[in-house]
C-alpha cells in the first residue's frame, strides 16, 4: 500500500471516502436498532451490530486493488481515484471496528476496555517508531542497485507471524498486526519490492487457498437451516441494506464531486467488491462471538 495516496488525495477523494464509510454505518446500525428485539443474545447487543455495521462500511483497499490490477485499471483516472478512497475510507473505518471492539470489551468489565485501547496505542507507537526505523534502517544500509540482505528480509517474514500472534494475545484480530506492519514498511524498491517478490507466489499459491479451505472447512450451513429465517433475517437485513448504502453513498457523492455517471458507476462497483479480506472478517466475528 502507498501511503502517499493519503497525502495526494483531494477533497474529492475526501468527500466520498467519508459518505461511503459513515452513511453505510449510520444506516445498518438503525437497521440492527429497529430488528433489535428479533435478534439471539449475542446479536442484540450494541458492540455486536455495531461491529457488524463498521465492517460492512470499510472498503478493503487490497480486495480494490487486485480488482483493479486484474481488469488493468490501475493507472486510470477511475483507478486513481477508487485506490485514494479505499485508502482513506480505510483509515476511517479502522477507528469504528477498534471503537466497536472496545465496546465488546466493555461488555466484560471497564477495566478490559481499557487494557484493550492502551494495548493498542502501545502497538501502534511502536510500529511507527521502532518497526518504522527498522525498516527505514535496512533501506539506507542496502546499496544502491543491490537487493536487501536476505537475512533482514526473513527476519521480516517472521515479525509477521510473531506480530499477528502478538495482536490475538492482545484481543485485537489475528490478522492487524501483519497488516500494520505491512503498512510501516515503505513502498518500492528497494525493501517493499523485495519483499512482495518473495513472498508473493508461496501466499498467492499456497497460503491463501489453505485459508479458503480453513474458513470452508469452519462453515455449517446446517446451522443456518437450525437456526430459522426468524433469527437470521435481522442480520440479512443488516447486510443487504450495508451492500446497497455502501453503493449508493458512493454514487451519488462521486457524481456530485465532478465524474461522470459511468466513472460513478464504475467507482461504486469496484469499492462495494468483497473478498478473502471479508471472509476473514467474517471467521472473527464468530470467533469473537459477535453472532
Amino acid at each position: 500500500m502507498d501511503m502517499g495516496l493519503l497525502k495526494r488525495s483531494g477533497k474529492k477523494q475526501i468527500c466520498v471516502a467519508l459518505s461511503s464509510v459513515i452513511v453505510p454505518v449510520i444506516i445498518v446500525t438503525v437497521v440492527g436498532t429497529c430488528t433489535r428485539k428479533s435478534m439471539d443474545g449475542k446479536l442484540a447487543r450494541i458492540a455486536s451490530f455495531g461491529a457488524i455495521s463498521s465492517s460492512l462500511a470499510v472498503t478493503t483497499f487490497p480486495i480494490q486493488y487486485i480488482v483493479l490490477q486484474e481488469l488493468n485499471l490501475l493507472s486510470s483516472d477511475v483507478g486513481n481515484m477508487a485506490l485514494s478512497t479505499a485508502l482513506i475510507s480505510d483509515a476511517i473505518g479502522v477507528n469504528f471496528m477498534s471503537l466497536f471492539e472496545a465496546l465488546k470489551q466493555l461488555e466484560v468489565s471497564i477495566q478490559s476496555a481499557v487494557w484493550y485501547y492502551l494495548s493498542t496505542l502501545v502497538f501502534i507507537v511502536f510500529l511507527l517508531t521502532a518497526a518504522r526505523q527498522a525498516m527505514l534502517w535496512i533501506i539506507r544500509n542496502t546499496p544502491e542497485g543491490q537487493p536487501v540482505d536476505q537475512f533482514y528480509v526473513i527476519v521480516i517474514f517472521l515479525a509477521v507471524f510473531a506480530f499477528g500472534f502478538l495482536t490475538d494475545m492482545l484481543g485485537l484480530a489475528v490478522c492487524n498486526g501483519s497488516f500494520w506492519l505491512g503498512l510501516v514498511i515503505p513502498d518500492g524498491p528497494p525493501l517493499g519490492a523485495t519483499l512482495v517478490e518473495k513472498c508473493e507466489t508461496i501466499i498467492m499459491e499456497v497460503f491463501l487457498p489453505c485459508s479458503f479451505a480453513f474458513i470452508g472447512f469452519c462453515t455449517d450451513f446446517e446451522v443456518m437451516k437450525d437456526a430459522g429465517w426468524s433469527a437470521l433475517s435481522p442480520l440479512f437485513g443488516m447486510i443487504i441494506s450495508g451492500y446497497l448504502a455502501k453503493f449508493i453513498s458512493t454514487l451519488l457523492p462521486a457524481k456530485m464531486v465532478g465524474l461522470s455517471w459511468r466513472e460513478s458507476f464504475a467507482i461504486s462497483l469496484v469499492l462495494s467488491m468483497r473478498g478473502h479480506v471479508d471472509l476473514i472478517l467474517y471467521y472473527h466475528w464468530v470467533d469473537k462471538n459477535v453472532c
